[in-house]
């Protein structure tokens, strides 16, 4: 990142508890604008609260979030979030779900939304814009969770484990998937993983925490479109596994 450069995330959590139990304690991170950061680390460590924090799903913390120099109040339309499951409303369209987030909108004629229709062509999913979400398969709903979580047009993406759930093809080609539409976005990432290669290969950093605090930001300086199998990226690899294993002991 350009130090020259205003960040477009800046996060100072002094502190985050859940009754006597401290979750972070302090945390500190930036984010410019197009980065690609992972947060790797055991379960339980934070990864996921921090998300939330950043969302504006939990408010009750010590410390300031902005936003392009804006502090986070709150939900905003700037920052998109998608989660492990796709968590599409089954009584919704593909296009009603992607369009859900714009209440000002007859939902019911979401499929003839222009934004809708070129999110679900990006995507991959023209031809499933009426279907609904029991008829379609692991990989082609969490497409149209990505869908929903770019129809605002959010400035940061947050993604909590997205591709967990998914075989490893359709993992691949999901990983792709996301990074042409960030390139073509031009939004940042923040991506919270514990697939060591899929930190590597999507990341410019990967922060690895400890428990409730990062200990290693490690710059991934490949060019890109990387090659899965290069002895680079399997460098690469191994130094964010090597910091996992001497922080926690693995």
């Amino acid at each position: 990142m350009n130090t020259a450069t205003k960040p477009l995330l800046d996060l100072h959590v002094r502190s985050k508890s859940f009754g006597d139990h401290i979750v972070l304690d302090p945390v500190t991170l930036t984010l410019a604008a197009g980065e690609v950061v992972s947060l790797v680390g055991k379960s339980g460590c934070g990864k996921s609260t921090l998300l939330r924090l950043i969302a504006g799903l939990d408010q009750n913390y010590s410390g300031e979030i902005s936003l392009a120099g804006v502090p986070l109040k709150g939900v905003t339309p700037d920052i998109g979030l998608i989660f492990q499951e796709p968590r599409l409303l089954p009584w919704l369209s593909v296009a009603e779900n992607v369009g859900f987030n714009r209440p000002d909108q007859d939902r019911t004629r979401a499929h003839d939304n222009p934004q809708v229709q070129a999110l679900l062509h990006e995507v991959g999913l023209s031809a499933a814009i009426d279907y609904l979400p029991k008829q379609l398969s692991g990989g082609m709903a969490q497409r149209a969770a990505i869908a929903r979580g770019l129809f605002n047009q959010p400035r940061l993406l947050l993604l909590d484990e997205p591709f967990s759930a998914v075989d490893a093809f359709t993992r691949m080609r999901l990983q792709d998937l996301l990074l042409t539409l960030a390139a073509e976005h031009g939004f940042a990432v923040l991506l919270v993983t514990h697939d060591i290669d899929e930190a590597a290969y999507l990341s410019d950093r990967v922060l690895t925490m400890g428990q409730g605090e990062i200990i290693e930001d490690t710059r991934v300086a490949l060019p890109r479109p990387r090659n899965r199998h290069s002895p680079e990226l399997a460098t690469a690899r191994d130094n964010i596994l090597r910091v996992l294993e001497e922080i926690h002991a693995i």
